[in-house]
């Protein structure tokens, strides 16, 4: 990863840019400040009335949207929203042990989505609540094969862009 001075400009995004994952800190962050997709259907005159390349240039924009894949608010995703949000607020005060949400079912049942949007809303009621701060409410890191505390760790390490020393990042 290329880190650049903060005060140079970004670069300009483009269509064919790949998407950065939300397991590091900007992709997360990108991933939390995007807003839905949306498409407005061409009525079907203003269709038919298209030429070959204004119709090609509409459907690009169709599949455009439909890769978004929008998420649908299932019961699981309101489930997992509603008991996150029942435990981030009993944890608020807490000193000590502090109250988990373990979500388990079949694959392709909405897990992983579930929780990512759980970590979205989370992370934009944190960011209302405190408006100027540069917190980090939310980690969202996957768990590695054969998985080990120190392999956790680093996904930690690399979500926040942190340096890993040669040691550390060649046993990994």
């Amino acid at each position: 990863m290329v880190v650049k001075p903060p005060d140079e400009p970004e670069p300009p995004a483009s269509d064919e840019e790949r998407i950065e994952p939300p397991t590091s800190l900007s992709g997360w962050r990108r991933f939390v400040e995007k807003d839905p997709a949306t498409f407005d259907l061409a009525p079907p005159k203003r269709w038919e009335a298209m030429d070959d390349e204004a119709r090609a240039d509409y459907d690009e924009a169709r599949i455009d949207y439909h890769s978004e894949l929008q998420v649908v608010r299932t019961s699981t995703v309101k489930e997992v929203a509603h008991q996150g949000r029942l435990l981030t607020l009993l944890n608020r005060r807490e000193h000590g042990a502090r109250r988990g949400l373990i979500i388990s079912g079949e694959r392709t049942t909405g897990k992983t989505t579930a929780l990512r949007q759980l970590g979205r809303l989370h992370e934009l009621r944190i960011r209302q609540r405190y408006r100027d701060s540069r917190r980090i409410p939310v980690v969202y890191v996957t768990a590695p094969p054969k998985g080990s505390a120190r392999k956790l760790a680093l996904e930690f390490a690399r979500f926040l862009n942190l340096a890993l020393s040669r040691a550390c990042s060649s046993t990994s």
